[in-house]
């Protein structure tokens, strides 16, 4: 069969998966985005987990359109288990998560299913990079994020510094997306969920960005307490995988320290959690003796040993001298 043919006659429906809770502010645009997408065979799956605002007369504005389908649940959850269950009444071949804050740009779908046409079954990702919009602002910026391709899941630890998997970037296989439930007794298993299938599928990186994540003060990413504690179980439980690569052991334990170590350095410097970062940087050093060597963890070192007192008084100077000031962990996000 003629190529461009192919490409052409390759149409293959689409679930896209939205999770809501309390945004009121921003569901009508995230599903207005998703409705809009220049590729039209596609089925929106909304998700709202239990919200108390004007959220579910929103989306229900939405249910004349015979492509939405409506979970209501009347309860929050965790976002795992949510995610779980809409993936679950997926139709299409496709699945492309959408956070109810966020939306896409018009051609993400269209993009990504054309890149698959011309793919063999061992690739289950096709993601690339975000834009951030600063809610407060309205100024956009490029999100950092990985540019993992391939067989790629040492290249995740390795690069981490360029950023994570976009969370609502990828367009995954839903046979890949099903092989891989996320661990619902975790609140939010987040992007660690394509370390797993990073073990057994290869990843396309197209560059171009197609989606726009909202910087806003109730951000997910800033429960940084939280979000760690889950990160370290979604690693553990990884390694213990009897799939896991002998490559791969030195990565991630090079990766769990650099990452430990980044999160309890910006609550240290945000006079947050003191006493979990201090032993969070006490427990990097450890694994990593020789990471005593650079600047970075010297400095962590000098922090351990001082009074929380001191460090409040270190970090007012460090930010007059510097004039940076570290954004404000979230203190309770999660039920």
């Amino acid at each position: 069969m003629n190529k461009d043919l192919k490409i052409k006659t390759f149409n293959p429906k689409v679930s896209i998966i939205i999770l809501s809770y309390n945004q009121e502010e921003y569901i009508k645009e995230a599903i207005t985005s998703a409705l809009n997408q220049t590729y039209t065979n596609l089925e929106i799956i909304i998700s709202d987990n239990g919200s108390t605002d004007s959220t579910k007369q929103i989306i229900k504005i939405f249910l004349n359109d015979d492509r939405v389908i409506f979970l209501d649940h009347k309860e929050n959850q965790s976002i795992s288990l949510r995610q779980n269950q809409a993936a679950k009444k997926a139709t299409g071949e496709y699945i492309s998560l959408l956070y109810a804050d966020d939306y896409y740009l018009p051609t993400k779908i269209e993009q990504q299913v054309k890149i698959f046409s011309s793919l063999s079954n061992e690739w289950g990702v096709v993601h690339g990079p975000g834009i951030e919009l600063d809610n407060r602002s309205g100024s956009r910026q490029p999100i950092s994020s990985t540019k993992a391709h391939g067989s790629c899941l040492v290249q995740l630890f390795k690069e981490y510094s360029d950023g994570f998997i976009n969370p609502i970037a990828p367009l995954v296989r839903t046979k890949t997306y099903l092989e891989f439930p996320l661990y619902e007794d975790i609140f939010s298993e987040g992007e660690s969920l394509y370390w797993r299938i990073a073990l057994k599928y290869k990843f396309f990186y197209f560059e171009a960005p197609l989606v726009v994540m909202r910087y806003h003060d109730q951000n997910m990413g800033k429960a940084i307490k939280k979000n760690m504690e889950m990160h370290l179980i979604c690693l553990d439980r990884l390694a213990a995988s009897h799939e896991f690569p002998k490559d791969a052991i030195l990565p991630l334990a090079e990766y769990r320290a650099g990452i430990v170590f980044s999160n309890a350095w910006h609550c240290l410097r945000t006079n947050f959690e003191i006493a979990w970062a201090k032993k969070l940087i006490l427990t990097s050093i450890k694994s990593t003796p020789k990471s005593l060597l650079s600047f970075r963890y010297f400095v962590g070192a000098i922090f351990i040993l001082m009074p929380e007192k001191l460090i409040f008084y270190a970090n007012e100077i460090i930010n007059m001298l510097s004039r940076k000031k570290f954004i404000a962990p979230l203190e309770d996000y999660y039920n």
